[in-house]
């Protein structure tokens, strides 16, 4: 609770205890309740009166309408709560502007305000994301997972947690055994300079589409030789060893280039060449206890008690699958990282795969397993359909980096070509290229399919995130626009308008947008509050003019005002991974 919801709940209950001495209200269960009226002009906090109707045996209307005038006869003079009214069957209060912001700005300006805030008792937080394929090409479609994991990562260190962000490079499997099959036997070009992780992946798909034209004892050779290969990798055959490590030494260079494009940080890296034989070790033990076993060759666990069918954890060949590793990376987390919380950023596809490895780590007796999570996300698709790295039809990283840098300098920075350095205009076209990446990756819901369209992200008006740092580069404008220094030392009554207080309002609730995205695993609620932050800010700069003010006092507040709007906005671009310019 804020202080003004603390206001509003204790002054509540005290009335609902004196008046049905039968039930007690607590102000925490009040603050539960309340909500924000859809109009701001009724009010800036609202109470529902239908859980007080079985207790006080009053309709909901007549409970609020005598809460109301008890309420009003026991507000003392000078209280920041300035009005109480009955509307229907809610409670509607209003919150002075001048207490408002006599509450907020001066702790955001001082920088107090962006802290832990609430008193969580800390416990540690493992966010897996990312989790590219080696020798395979990273993707448009990779970028949802990596601003969904690295957002949440930012909210749950913001929210108090000690979060371990992890990612689970995939560098073992039958995709590689393909991509080295083609490299070997087909390829007739030398590998690039740059990006040669996106070769292979390249290559990858002309192996896919070798094997599938292949027909008659050509196809039983090229699948006997793709056999051959990945037996001789995973038996650790030292050519082909050393080849896997040189090839996938390529994607891994790939990859952090990439990551350090986006600002993306981890602080540990796994990978499944590591837990191959752990799993495989464990899924053996587990067989010998009882916790698994065999079937037709196979071993795996029986989850019909939980209608999850026979989850397979190892081939009757011996070779394992990704439920094996699993399991071992599942323990690893446990064991070495101590984690409390483990969440699983993995597309949706792979939901029936989750339940099935929770439901095993809680057979083997992982009572941490209750506090696993999955968070699935569905599909990046291109206007024209689906991608696919199999299939070739993908926009690689390289290319989108290229065209969006390009689009951005010939027309958002057209106009400074002349009077920028390279550099600046390097770094602004960057920064503005990762905003609209993803903020068009967070600003839906993770369950809704995202149609990439680099035209429309690249919008300077509407939902996207170049609006975002264009607000936020505007606003900072201002300030040199100005001669006086932003201070706290203002008269913050002058702060009467209407699109002020809205401004105000949104900066009170930031926190506890940011407490609520991270226990929903939802950025999005922040890319929202971001969106109507930035609109709330447009419509009080037409409005109310730090410039044009009509006297120094009332300008020095308004420019308190919309300097602490930068610095939230500012605050809010980092939890979803974006670093704006200070000047567009």
């Amino acid at each position: 609770m804020n202080i003004f919801e603390q206001t509003i709940c204790e002054l509540t209950a005290s009335v609902l205890n004196s008046a049905d001495e039968s039930v007690t209200w607590e102000p925490c269960v009040l603050n539960k309740l309340v909500e924000q009226p859809p109009n701001p002009e009724m009010g800036d906090y609202a109470l529902p009166c239908f859980s007080f109707a079985k207790s006080i045996r009053r309709s909901p209307v007549q409970i609020a309408k005598e809460l109301a005038e008890k309420l009003q006869s026991i507000l003392s003079p000078g209280s920041a709560v300035t009005g109480i009214q009955a509307a229907g069957s809610y409670l509607n209060f209003t919150v002075s502007a001048v207490a408002m912001a006599e509450e907020v700005l001066p702790d955001i300006f001082n920088g107090s305000y962006f802290k832990e805030p609430s008193k969580i008792a800390l416990e540690r937080v493992m966010i897996e994301y990312s989790q590219p394929n080696t020798h395979k090409g990273f993707h448009v479609g990779h970028m949802r997972n990596v601003a969904l994991g690295d957002s949440l990562t930012r909210i749950y260190k913001y929210n108090g947690y000690d979060v371990v962000g992890v990612n689970y490079i995939g560098d073992v499997g039958a995709h590689i055994a393909k991509c080295l099959w083609y490299y070997r036997n087909h390829n007739t070009e030398t590998p690039p300079k740059h990006f040669k992780g996106e070769w292979l992946g390249k290559l990858y798909s002309l192996a896919v589409k070798k094997l599938d034209d292949a027909e008659g004892q050509e196809k039983i050779q090229f699948q006997h030789e793709v056999s051959q290969i990945l037996q001789k990798i995973e038996n650790k055959d030292r050519e082909f060893t050393e080849e896997w490590e040189m090839t996938r030494e390529w994607s891994m260079n790939d990859f952090h280039e990439i990551y350090e494009w986006l600002d993306i940080n981890f602080d540990y890296i796994f990978y499944e060449s590591e837990v191959d034989e752990e799993g495989r070790k464990i899924v053996i033990e587990g067989e010998k206890n009882g916790t698994f076993e065999r079937s037709e060759g196979a071993i795996g666990i029986n989850l019909e008690a939980e209608e999850l069918g026979f989850f397979m954890l190892l081939k009757s060949d011996g070779n394992t699958l990704y439920a094996t590793k699993d399991l071992a990376l599942a323990q690893r987390k446990f064991d070495k990282f101590g984690v409390k919380r483990s969440v699983y950023v993995v597309g949706s596809e792979q939901t029936l795969h989750f339940k099935q490895v929770f439901a095993t780590l809680k057979r083997m007796g992982y009572s941490q397993v209750e506090h696993c999570f999955h968070l699935p996300y569905a599909l990046v698709t291109l206007p024209d359909g689906k991608m696919s790295s199999r299939e070739g039809n993908v926009i690689l990283f390289s290319q989108l980096r290229k065209e969006i840098i390009e689009s951005i300098q010939s027309v958002h920075l057209l106009e400074h070509r002349m009077d920028w350095t390279k550099q600046e205009l390097e770094e602004t076209a960057q920064k503005i290229a990762v905003a609209a990446i993803k903020y068009g990756m967070l600003n839906q819901d993770s369950n809704k399919q995202i149609v990439f369209s680099m035209k429309d992200w690249l919008v300077s008006e509407g939902d996207t995130g170049t609006y975002l740092v264009y607000a936020y580069v505007r606003i900072r404008s201002i300030g040199r626009q100005i001669s006086c220094k932003v201070n706290t030392d203002v008269d913050y009554s002058l702060l009467t308008h209407p699109n002020e207080k809205k401004l105000l309002r949104q900066l009170l609730d930031f926190n506890r947008t940011i407490l609520i995205c991270g226990e929903q695993y939802r950025p999005s609620i922040l890319a929202r509050m971001l969106y109507d932050f930035s609109k709330d800010f447009s419509r009080a700069y037409n409005t109310c003019s730090v410039k044009h003010a009509k006297n120094k006092k009332l300008q020095a507040a308004r420019l308190l005002l919309f300097h602490c709007v930068a610095e939230t906005l500012l605050q809010g671009l980092h939890l979803l991974g974006i670093t704006p310019p200070e000047r567009m």
